[in-house]
């Protein structure tokens, strides 16, 4: 298709403000108006980026939501709508709208679907943090839209665009109002809306001064253009301003609860302060401390009220106060009983009950029990210092020891005892002597 049969190049001049030739123009617009294009490529991509997000949210991993960015094409036809509004050009204008619109559309139906069969799944920490947008997000979407329109007028850059749209994240707004819906939360999803038009008008605004300052059109052409995008980047400022104080506010007095926990409070004991939160919106104003408890008495209510109203006297705000406690539990190596610290040895291998029983049956078997019996002791893992010990045992008991001979140059035979097998028995005692005695004479 040339350019010659398309409407919106009809009648249209536009003149290189620094210098850009028809050339460089025709290129760029011939590039956006593919990129603007609802064709099946933009829906299986954007389809797959929908679904890969909605699981990253509900599983609140970053990682996963960065790769559902990487993959979504929603920013391609927001640089064909920039620079359609600054050329005034209708029909660009038109074919990237329908593009956005049945993309975003096409997207909520997606992340609604998969929030309903997963509607038992709670609100994560990645769902939450897009539901209060505030004016970081619209300077993050006004230098991602720079740069992505930067990337368009320098071919050897337009592989950069995938980083742009990690930056500006449009796809995770759009599947936060999906979940926002499926779970019938309207801050979820009115918050999701604000953030996903902050990051629309905030890209397109920043592309088209982009291409106007690169010289791709006359200022006079682009004035109305840039003055309706104007006024919509100051009416979406005050709700973000609004939510930024909120937070500010928010944070300062979370910091302000926790001095005053940590420094001028002592109803608790054993408790480590870990985190405050703190939510504004809430009449009255819900504060909510995360304490690790080592102790093992109970926290009751009637603490938590006199801690509700000291802080209420110090703040001067009327404040739900909510504790939420976490039992700890330390293990050292040494075990601790009130006669002092002892270190303790576990058992290992063999149990030493059954060793000793053994030896006692064996002992019995011969007709004898020793007179000391022991179990013996595995030397890799007996802390306890090495004591000599002696067993006794009756002679009658032990039987006499083999002996094996060893020749001596082959000319003599000597016997020695194996002083690993031997036992030396113990002396015999002498009998007693015999004692005749005659009988007296009558």
């Amino acid at each position: 298709m040339s350019f010659d049969s398309l409407p919106y190049l009809e009648n249209i001049r536009i003149k290189p403000l620094f210098g850009k030739e028809d050339k460089d123009i025709t290129s760029l617009r011939q590039r956006l108006d593919d990129m603007s294009r609802l064709s099946s490529e933009f829906v299986v991509l954007l389809s797959t980026s929908t679904m890969i997000a909605t699981f990253g949210l509900f599983q609140n991993s970053a990682a996963v939501i960065i790769g559902a960015m990487i993959i979504a094409p929603l920013m391609r036809p927001l640089m064909g709508l920039a620079y359609g509004s600054l050329i005034a050009s209708a029909y660009l204008i038109r074919r990237s709208l329908i593009t956005v619109i049945a993309g975003t559309l096409l997207s909520v139906f997606i992340a609604f679907i998969l929030s309903t069969f997963l509607n038992s799944i709670d609100v994560t920490a990645e769902i939450a943090s897009r539901t209060r947008p505030n004016l970081l997000d619209l300077g993050v979407a006004v230098f991602a839209g720079a740069a992505g329109a930067y990337c368009q007028t320098r071919k050897e850059l337009a592989d950069t665009l995938a980083g742009v749209a990690i930056a500006v994240a449009l796809v995770p707004p759009i599947g936060v109002i999906g979940i926002g819906l499926a779970l019938g939360q309207v801050k979820i999803w009115v918050g999701a809306s604000l953030l996903y038009a902050t990051n629309l008008v905030g890209i397109t605004f920043a592309a088209m001064i982009v291409f106007l300052v690169m010289g791709y059109t006359p200022l006079r052409r682009a004035k109305k253009s840039l003055s309706i995008s104007l006024f919509l980047m100051v009416s979406l400022a005050i709700p973000l301003a609004l939510s930024m104080r909120e937070l500010l506010l928010e944070d300062q007095l979370a910091r302000k609860i926790r001095q005053i926990l940590s420094e001028k409070t002592y109803t608790f004991r054993d408790v480590q302060l870990q985190k405050v939160e703190v939510k504004r919106f809430r009449k009255p104003m819900e504060v909510t401390a995360t304490v690790m408890s080592g102790s093992t008495e109970s926290i009751n209510a009637r603490q938590v009220k006199l801690v509700q109203d000291f802080l209420v006297k110090q703040v001067n705000i009327p404040i739900e106060f909510k504790l939420r406690v976490i039992p700890s539990t330390v293990v050292t190596a040494i075990e601790v009983t009130p006669e002092g610290e002892k270190e303790k040895t576990l058992p290992i291998g063999k149990s030493i009950d059954t060793a000793s029983v053994q030896w006692e049956a064996d002992a019995g078997e011969s007709g004898s029990s020793p007179e000391k019996s022991q179990a013996p002791v595995d030397p890799f893992f007996d802390l306890s210092p090495a004591q000599p010990e002696s067993y006794s045992y009756p002679a009658s008991s032990v039987s006499e020891p083999k002996k094996r001979p060893i020749k001596d140059n082959g000319d003599s035979s000597i016997n020695i005892k194996d002083p690993l097998l031997h036992v030396e028995p113990l002396p015999e005692e002498a009998p007693a002597p015999s004692v005749n005695v005659e009988p007296e004479a009558k």
